[in-house]
């Protein structure tokens, strides 16, 4: 295809509105291709920020697959106390961020192993640390793929308020599947795309507890099996757990992300102030399903 073919092509999608308006957008530096090694040391880990030891079991970047960032995580999991990997970037005000990723278990294929995903979180900074730590100050939302029951794919919603976490598992498919996460004042958005096909609503959370900055980014978790007989035998309370990695372990997710894209959101500012409660949805998904086109 010439080069005037397709920019006669990005124009007519742009002037139809499938596209966002290119301009400036001050959160595009924010954005990694994977493409370099160099750049893991832009991200936040949320362990070290709050002072929690390392549970993740693999992390580079352009290195165990060329162009993507390679994850591992440990026994964790990401439900009302409990904390499990984080790598985020702090994000003030309205956001779109997009992922493509691929999970699969220690034997290939969907994880064997409970509540073992991959996705797109937006956490709300905690102000104390590992050992300051006190129970009730987990905010966060997730849109996650893996497998929720073990041995079938599945997208995790999950919403948590005050350390209280509210979950939704829907069917998904092996393979590459592309998330989106969006803020719009109050309105958190999830969207997913499988290979090949357009994007779909997933869920609309109102959070209008959450802070105007947020951590944004790619969290990961697996094994919910080990944890439910520590569980059990009432050895796993949140302060001991989120500083230990699990000797018994069986951690059985290996995650590929392809990409993190961030960019700022082009919609009605009564979206904003209003939020999306009386917004018809093919209104909300036409303003936010627009392409993952790479950034410079």
């Amino acid at each position: 295809m010439s080069a005037r073919s397709l920019c006669r092509i990005l124009l007519a999608a742009l002037l139809s509105g499938a596209v966002p308006a290119l301009a400036a957008d001050d959160l595009t530096p924010l954005s990694d291709e994977f493409t370099d090694a160099r750049t893991l040391s832009s991200w936040r880990r949320a362990d070290e920020v709050e002072g929690w030891p390392s549970r993740w079991k693999a992390l580079d970047v352009n290195a165990t697959f060329p162009g993507e960032l390679y994850v591992e995580p440990q026994t964790s999991e990401w439900y009302a106390d409990w904390q499990a990997p984080f790598l985020f970037k702090l994000v003030t005000g309205d956001f779109v961020v997009t992922t493509r990723v691929l999970v699969t278990g220690r034997r290939g294929g969907v994880p064997d192993r409970a509540f073992s995903l991959l996705g797109l979180m937006a956490r709300a900074p905690r102000s104390d640390t590992a050992a300051s730590w006190s129970a009730g100050h987990e905010n966060w939302l997730f849109l996650t793929v893996g497998t929720g029951d073990g041995g079938v794919s599945q997208f995790e919603a999950k919403t948590t308020v005050r350390s209280a976490s509210t979950l939704e598992l829907t069917p998904a498919r092996p393979g590459w599947v592309e998330l989106r996460l969006a803020r719009i004042g109050a309105s958190f958005v999830l969207l997913h795309r499988f290979e090949g096909e357009a994007w779909a609503l997933h869920r609309v959370f109102e959070r209008p507890d959450l802070p105007a900055t947020l951590q944004v980014g790619v969290n990961a978790y697996t094994d919910y099996d080990t944890i439910l007989k520590f569980l059990q035998r009432g050895a796993y309370q949140p302060a001991w757990a989120n500083g230990h990695v699990l000797p018994d372990g069986q951690p059985d997710l290996r995650g590929r992300v392809d990409f993190v894209r961030f960019q700022r959101p082009i919609v009605p500012t009564a979206w904003r102030l209003g939020g999306l409660a009386n917004v018809a949805a093919q209104d909300v998904l036409r303003s936010l399903a627009f392409p993952s086109f790479a950034q410079p």
